[in-house]
């Protein structure tokens, strides 16, 4: 499931996400579960090295950078194991959560992911990645209202990311409550863009029976 991205408009290319699970997931944070760069990958997968031959056990960052160069080479069930020894030996290192339930999507594990980011939520259930991408979840497996409050409660504790509003939006829109929907995207977008991003939703709405 690790910084904060730039807010992503809603767009045709949302249209085909809502439709199309795996590229829905993390809509609020994709770049929340990614590692700082390769090199600095590299160097943390020496410092992994490093530590072996010294006979100590790895850090949360070194096993957290290991699963992720494991996710780039394709081996994703090495990745999981890795992620989930992680969680187990360092339960409070959040953003492995956000990892795993991000794999277990990508494999349409959409209930192990959940399980996953409520585990984590256990642990800190005030952390507003996890509680947008558990929102996402919430989108994918169509509760939608289980969605928005998931983004209300991420807004709540980061009200001044606009992401978890727009995700609220989304999901208004999506619930068929385009008033509400329209209020939301009238505070973080353009005016231009407004009206286009309820027209997706209402499209979104017409292939998917959305209430």
């Amino acid at each position: 499931m690790k910084n904060i991205c730039k807010i992503r408009l809603i767009s045709a290319v949302l249209f085909a996400e809502v439709v199309f699970i795996g590229l829905l997931f993390l809509q609020g944070c994709t770049n929340s579960v990614r590692s700082e760069s390769i090199d600095t990958l590299a160097a943390q997968k020496d410092d992994a090295d490093f530590a072996s031959g010294a006979n100590r056990p790895p850090t949360a960052k070194t096993l957290f950078a290991m699963a992720d160069i494991l996710v780039m080479q394709g081996k994703d069930a090495e990745a999981g194991f890795m992620l989930r020894r992680l969680i187990k030996e360092y339960p409070l290192f959040m953003p492995a959560y956000n990892s795993l339930a991000e794999l277990e999507m990508r494999q349409h594990r959409i209930k192990e992911a959940i399980q996953t980011i409520s585990s984590g939520l256990l642990v800190n259930h005030r952390d507003p990645v996890l509680l947008n991408n558990l929102g996402m979840c919430w989108i994918v497996s169509h509760d939608y209202k289980e969605a928005l409050e998931m983004f209300t409660q991420a807004a709540g504790v980061m009200p001044e990311n606009t992401r978890y509003r727009a995700n609220m939006a989304m999901t208004l829109g999506l619930m068929g409550r385009y008033e509400e929907s329209l209020f939301l995207f009238e505070q973080i977008l353009p005016e231009e863009q407004v009206e286009h991003n309820l027209n997706v939703l209402r499209k979104t709405g017409q292939y998917t029976n959305f209430e």
